[in-house]
């Protein structure tokens, strides 16, 4: 059974195709903030009397929140795929390892924490190592992790509904509760609560692309049979979001988006 999973997603005809596209997926989700972008300079370039100092600093604060908008999305695909990364292998060890079963029923939720704090680490690795995210700051990745969990949640909703699968309904509440207690903790204050809810409504646009952008690539490939559901859909699920992951790196290596910016 092993051999046939390698055989098929490391052929290379169909991994061509699902590269290609998470590819064309990935143009469309920028063309979409760079158009969106544009027309906010345009409507504020249109004001009367503008001199040309000011119209250069409008187009220089623009210009600024195209890459920060761009690096904000690139940062909530690294977040996701290091969450499903160690929810697959949850799912691996809980579903597919039945040796392990008396050391996980004991110490899962333990491995739990352990394989989220590790995906913290690989997150990192991911923009600072893998595609360097430079113009977004600390407190805007953090914003955007925390919207991926709302992500992660979705996910995991969508397979428990559609797939009549209850196996997540433990992580569904675990992340959930990581969620509200990113705004109420124990020594919260009303201020802490609305930057945490200004930060969450600023990205729920990128949750909104986001989800239509994994929703397309997930759903060409479990319709073309690239993605399979006999492995896990949780499975199936990060292998996208890897194909996703690549897309970023090449766009990044090749540096064609210094081309519309």
């Amino acid at each position: 059974m092993n051999n046939y999973y390698i055989a098929h997603y490391f052929n290379f005809e169909n991994a061509g195709i699902f590269m290609l596209l998470a590819f064309a997926g990935l143009l469309i989700v920028l063309a979409i903030v760079l158009a969106i972008a544009r027309m906010q300079m345009h409507y504020h370039l249109q004001s009367e009397d503008l001199s040309p100092r000011r119209e250069r600093q409008i187009r220089s604060f623009h210009l600024a929140r195209e890459y920060n908008m761009i690096e904000s999305f690139f940062e909530m695909v690294f977040s996701s795929t290091s969450i499903l990364l160690f929810l697959s292998l949850y799912y691996v060890i809980d579903a597919r390892i039945p040796e392990a079963a008396f050391y996980w029923q004991k110490y899962q939720d333990f491995f739990l924490l352990l394989f989220l704090l590790c995906s913290v680490v690989l997150n990192g690795y991911l923009d600072r190592a893998f595609v360097p995210l430079r113009r977004i700051s600390p407190n805007q990745k953090a914003s955007v992790r925390l919207v991926s969990s709302f992500y992660i949640v979705l996910i995991l909703l969508y397979i428990k509904f559609i797939y009549l699968d209850d196996n997540y309904d433990a992580l569904i509440m675990y992340f959930i509760t990581l969620a509200v207690g990113r705004f109420i903790y124990f020594d919260f204050t009303w201020k802490d609560f609305l930057g945490t809810l200004h930060g969450v409504l600023q990205n729920l646009p990128l949750l909104i692309l986001m989800g239509g952008y994994s929703a397309f690539v997930c759903w060409f490939g479990f319709h073309t049979g690239f993605l399979l559901t006999s492995n896990g859909v949780i499975l199936s699920t990060l292998l996208a979001h890897l194909f996703m992951d690549a897309s970023i790196f090449i766009l990044d290596k090749t540096k064609l988006l210094r081309l519309f910016l």
